[in-house]
């Protein structure tokens, strides 16, 4: 399936990481990794990246207050001199996990590490990967504490929904 990421791209000011695009190519638009791992489209609705994006802005602008949330990064563009650097929500899991780029527009957006937390209440974590091996990793590798859940279910497996 062929996804157009310029409006999402566009919006950030920055390309997103290829291996992002390539793993939503190739999975269908709407499931979750072992019904529990969804990702952000490319466009449309509130389920995009770019829609969720400008749903984060619109509520850290609104509530300037609600920026300790985003807390030590700061969202993408949110800042008053709008920052070129700050978090992008790709994805999150049906039990209130958050996943996130720590995006920079001025770097290759491969390197972009994640940023990850367990729940919107607590602290980020940062990992030095792609999107593509964290969800991997949440999904397969049982030592991966505290987002990964391969010794409570099966084999790995991508429910479409």
């Amino acid at each position: 399936m062929r996804y157009d990421w310029s409006e999402a791209e566009q919006a950030l000011g920055a390309p997103l990481p290829a291996d992002f695009k390539e793993l939503r190519r190739s999975f269908p638009e709407w499931g979750a990794f072992r019904d529990h791992v969804v990702l952000l489209k490319a466009q449309g609705g509130s389920e995009s990246v770019p829609a969720n994006h400008e749903t984060l802005l619109k509520a850290v602008r609104g509530n300037p207050g609600s920026r300790r949330m985003f807390q030590p990064y700061g969202i993408l563009r949110a800042g008053e001199a709008e920052s070129s650097k700050g978090l992008v929500q790709w994805g999150y899991s049906f039990i209130e996990e958050e996943y996130y780029w720590l995006a920079d527009t001025a770097t290759d957006p491969s390197t972009w590490p994640i940023a990850a937390r367990v729940d919107p209440l607590e602290s980020f974590r940062r990992f030095d990967m792609t999107a593509s091996e964290f969800i991997y990793r949440v999904v397969a590798d049982v030592e991966f504490s505290p987002f990964g859940i391969a010794g409570s279910v099966g084999e790995p497996y991508c429910l479409t929904y």
